[in-house]
């Protein structure tokens, strides 16, 4: 089949901070955690924390001054900036509009906020834009959501990290780059995983906060929330392959997001693609919400991976819910 006429010109990732370990983490937060089940299972080895004077923003605009470098483009050059975060600098304005400012750009920008399908949401926009005529997008996944989980939470502290990724999109020949690219949404799931606080349902306030509301938190049991998650990215995986005309096993490199995992391998069988295909970046950067998938599509560009002809699979799903999937070949 016909893809959709975009490619990936420059990539490029940013995390914030030296690495922390396991056993840092719980010194640094005096939390007691279960340090080996979360390095052996949930398969975190460090993670990285922003320092208090980086906000989502500088993330994203590093990430993208690389990705810029990559691609052999200006700032001044974009059509238009994308953010994916559920983590902005402030709950007013698109964090997008700093990373504009940061970056020297001068083009529009827009903020979407599907939490771990952030960056999928931005990119499946992004690659629209190209397709209706803008010659240079940037798109980035990038949240801080170690602000956003309490410290003495033995459950979500450990799983989060800080970190961001930006693809820069241009037009390509049909026959390559973004084949597929799919998104479903199911409000159903809304309040599985949030954070109660902090906006129109529950404004912030001295009781929210000592109250501990602005944490995020679960209302699912985990064993459930796994099996949902597995489902929910595989299925829209599937969907992908099947629109592109193959078989998930026959994808060259798997890109999941970097949730967990158990969830990860999970999905990874459900769909029937080896282990071996899948590039794996949560031992080193955890769960880095929206910036997983770029920040992991990142990683295997960096190490030589992406050679032509090769068929990249990411799929995801997020809180909400929210998720998709999409499909890359490497142009020649």
């Amino acid at each position: 089949m016909k893809g959709l006429g975009v490619k990936i010109l420059g990539v490029g990732s940013y995390l914030p901070g030296n690495p922390i370990t396991n056993e840092e983490l719980s010194k640094m937060y005096g939390l007691d955690f279960n340090v080996e089940m979360v390095r052996n299972k949930i398969g975190i080895h460090t993670r990285h924390i922003a320092p208090d004077n980086i906000a989502t923003s500088d993330v994203a605009a590093e990430a993208a001054k690389i990705a810029l470098k990559r691609a052999g483009i200006k700032a001044t050059d974009l059509d238009r900036i994308l953010l994916g975060t559920s983590t902005p600098d402030y709950t007013n304005t698109a964090a997008s509009c700093n990373v504009q400012f940061l970056l020297g750009a001068t083009c529009p920008v827009g903020d979407t906020t599907e939490s771990c399908a952030g960056f999928i949401y931005a990119l499946d926009h992004a690659i629209r834009l190209v397709q209706t005529g803008l010659k240079y997008v940037c798109v980035i996944g990038a949240d801080i959501k170690s602000r956003f989980v309490r410290k003495d939470d033995p459950v979500f502290c450990p799983i989060f990290g800080d970190g961001g990724a930006a693809f820069i999109l241009g037009a390509c020949d049909v026959n390559e780059g973004f084949m597929v690219s799919e998104l479903f949404a199911d409000g159903s799931g809304l309040k599985n995983i949030y954070v109660p606080a902090g906006g129109s349902v529950m404004p912030a306030s001295i009781e929210t906060v000592t109250q501990g509301l602005h944490g995020t938190v679960m209302t699912v049991s985990g064993k459930r929330m796994v099996e949902i998650s597995i489902k929910l990215m595989a299925d829209i995986a599937q969907k992908a392959c099947d629109k592109f005309g193959i078989k998930p096993g026959d994808v060259d490199i798997f890109i999941p997001h970097q949730a967990n995992y158990l969830i990860m391998k999970g999905v990874a069988e459900k769909l029937g693609i080896p282990i071996s295909k899948m590039e794996v970046s949560i031992n080193k950067a955890a769960n880095t919400i929206a910036g997983t998938l770029p920040i992991t599509f990142t990683q295997a560009y960096e190490s030589g991976k992406l050679t032509p002809g090769k068929i990249i699979l990411m799929t995801t799903a997020a809180s909400g819910y929210a998720g998709g999937a999409a499909i890359y070949k490497v142009p020649k």
